[in-house]
């Protein structure tokens, strides 16, 4: 797959991928590739999915062997190695005036309930907030900054 954004997770082609050594579906922990693919891809880089994920498995990326999805800071690795210019944000604050920059984001945040992380990218098209899969879907969702908050924020990454 080259170079198509992905609206959700559990969406095909790319759900039943396994991700880390626990072979856990991209539908159940792949949220971080998601997010990084999506980025990319959203910044005019050539990317194909398969090749993201499996270069943030041989980074060490997946969290105690992708149980838990991605490590929330270790994007930073796979955008050192790619050289691509990117800021990390530990301030929900800070990363919501970076978006209104027109950059494209990575949040990490946790679930509702704290039920475990989500990673999911948010851009600006025209004057619309948009979000790839904040919620698994087959388009991008029309998003708001208030659910980004302090409380359940972890950290986000601005391309």
């Amino acid at each position: 797959m080259k170079e198509k954004l992905i609206y959700g997770q559990c969406n095909s082609p790319i759900a039943q991928l396994c991700y880390g050594r626990t072979r856990q579906t991209v539908a159940k922990t792949g949220c971080g590739a998601v997010a990084v693919y999506n980025a990319l891809v959203l910044s005019g880089k050539n990317a194909v999915f398969e090749d993201v994920l499996r270069e943030m498995e041989r980074l060490r990326m997946p969290w105690m062997f992708g149980i838990f999805g991605t490590k929330p800071f270790a994007l930073r690795r796979y955008f050192r190695k790619n050289n691509i210019p990117y800021k990390n944000y530990l301030s929900s604050k800070s990363f919501k005036n970076a978006l209104h920059d027109g950059k494209i984001g990575i949040v990490c945040a946790w679930n509702r309930g704290f039920k475990g992380l989500h990673f999911y990218c948010v851009y600006r098209e025209n004057d619309n907030l948009l979000s790839l899969n904040f919620i698994s879907s087959n388009k991008a969702q029309s998003f708001e900054l208030s659910e980004i908050t302090p409380l359940r924020f972890v950290t986000g990454y601005i391309l």
